[in-house]
């Protein structure tokens, strides 16, 4: 039997620009965590929370956002980026072919256009998210 810990996963860090929250962390986690700045909190409770439910995943609920939803919007205001990664074939020298991963990092927009679809079909994955801290401190609630 194979134990996995999602606890990798969860977890928030700052630094100077961003806060970065793991792909596992539900909203609910992130109100009672006290490295998640309490404007972010504030967000979560006043408009988040209306468009989600608060018990599932950052990651859940951007691969089923509509750039309709208000929440879209809140987190285009705040500089969401996701961060993913996907295997690609790379032929190496002598011809061997080598599976070789690539990490990118965009933002809300660019990742429903170009890696929604990857991600939901198995052939990518999200790592993790982040907030400008500097959005976030312009951000009016």
């Amino acid at each position: 039997m194979e134990i996995q810990n999602n606890n990798d996963f969860k977890y928030v860090i700052q630094d100077t620009n961003c806060v970065y929250f793991g792909k596992e962390l539900t909203y609910a986690e992130m109100m009672d965590k006290d490295d998640v700045p309490f404007k972010f909190k504030a967000v979560i409770s006043a408009h988040i929370a209306k468009d989600a439910d608060i018990n599932q995943t950052m990651a859940a609920h951007i691969l089923q956002i509509s750039d309709q939803e208000f929440s879209y919007r809140i987190f285009e205001q705040l500089k969401l980026t996701v961060r993913v990664c996907y295997k690609v074939q790379k032929k190496g020298f002598g011809g061997k072919i080598k599976d070789k991963w690539i990490h990118k990092t965009c933002s809300l927009k660019q990742f429903c256009v170009d890696y929604r679809g990857q991600v939901s079909g198995g052939d990518a994955m999200i790592e993790d998210f982040s907030i400008s801290k500097l959005a976030l401190m312009t951000f009016s609630i």
